[in-house]
């Protein structure tokens, strides 16, 4: 475990400082500072501090842990042409593993740039285009988490999905954090990202059951008195976080309670259809539910902070998240309907 970490935009400038601290600490005599310059050798200079202090970031040399700070600042700002330059010089930077901001968890490049929206490191598309960086270096499309695929996917980065699929993708690997088939296409339509949704499937991607035909937007290959009433409402959700109006108004006419609570991988506490579709901030959803008899005060059991919570609440905990949706436009539709 390394003693330092560094941010989604770290600073070499202070860093620079913190190895002048270091060694001017050391020279003094600080009991701290001295077992760290002495763990990287017994000669006291700005040199040997600076490679104490890139150890204790994880790092084997001091320009290694620069060129660490240039490639997180360099994704973070979207800047393609500068981070392509930057790994043409060094091709080590399109597989080593970086650590996720401020832990000390792994991650590979492809892993990091995938999940970097949804968290809020950065604000820009560009993931795609930065993926391409990658796979021109020598990076794969699998990562330290699962196949990329499913991390893009699932993180609201469909052209990033597009660019895997494209270098060959296992359209059929299967991830965790899905339920169902756990193929990208699950995840995807798992979490609402109708774009991935779309590409997956123009890319040959398999629709297995009728909760991943639901969140595709077609399920007239499915009878629906035959399947089981969870499975009508797993189905339910996926066409609401979708917004496959038609399908979600199919579902609904087989005599579904619209205000029916059921449990998925992500409502480990309960949610409604409306929950669902106000967590992922789709209007047209909300909207539609609303116009079925969807109660915007009913409450569920829910977990940790969103305990009996409201639609309006589970709209407000989710919204700012980096991978689409509009829970402005949410809240305007709930807020005057919520008590």
């Amino acid at each position: 475990m390394t003693s330092r970490t560094l941010p989604v935009r770290p600073d070499i400038d202070q860093l620079r400082r913190q190895a002048k601290e270091l060694y001017r600490a050391a020279a003094t005599g600080d009991p701290d500072a001295r077992a760290s310059i002495d763990g990287v050798s017994p000669e006291t200079s700005l040199h040997t501090a600076q490679l104490a202090l890139a150890r204790e970031y994880g790092f084997a040399s001091w320009p290694r842990l620069h060129n660490e700070v240039k490639r997180l600042r360099l994704i973070a700002d979207g800047d393609v042409d500068g981070f392509a330059a930057l790994v043409a010089t060094d091709p080590a930077l399109a597989t080593d593993s970086t650590r996720f901001p401020d832990s000390d968890a792994a991650l590979s490049p492809m892993d990091y740039i995938g999940i970097g929206l949804l968290h809020g490191w950065w604000t820009h598309h560009r993931a795609g285009d930065l993926t391409r960086v990658l796979l021109a270096h020598g990076a794969t499309t699998t990562g330290e988490g699962g196949p990329s695929l499913i991390t893009a996917a699932s993180h609201g980065e469909p052209e990033m999905v597009r660019v895997l699929i494209d270098a060959g993708a296992d359209l059929e690997a299967t991830g965790t954090a899905a339920p169902g088939s756990a193929t990208a296409l699950a995840h995807a339509v798992h979490y609402g990202i109708v774009p991935a949704v779309d590409i997956l499937v123009a890319a040959g991607a398999v629709v297995h059951d009728l909760v991943e035909a639901a969140g595709v937007g077609d399920i007239s290959s499915y009878n629906l008195a035959d399947i089981p009433h969870e499975t009508l409402l797993s189905a339910s959700r996926a066409a609401a976080v979708c917004e496959r109006l038609n399908v979600l108004d199919q579902l609904l006419d087989t005599g579904l309670d619209v205000n029916s609570e059921f449990r998925t991988l992500t409502e480990h506490g309960g949610g409604t259809a409306l929950h669902c579709a106000a967590w992922d901030g789709k209007d047209a959803s909300v909207a539609h539910l609303l116009a079925r008899g969807a109660d915007p005060n009913r409450t569920v059991e829910g977990s940790g902070s969103l305990q009996n919570a409201t639609p309006l609440a589970w709209c407000r905990h989710r919204s700012g998240v980096g991978h689409g949706g509009n829970h402005a436009q949410v809240e305007a539709i709930l807020t005057p309907l919520t008590h």
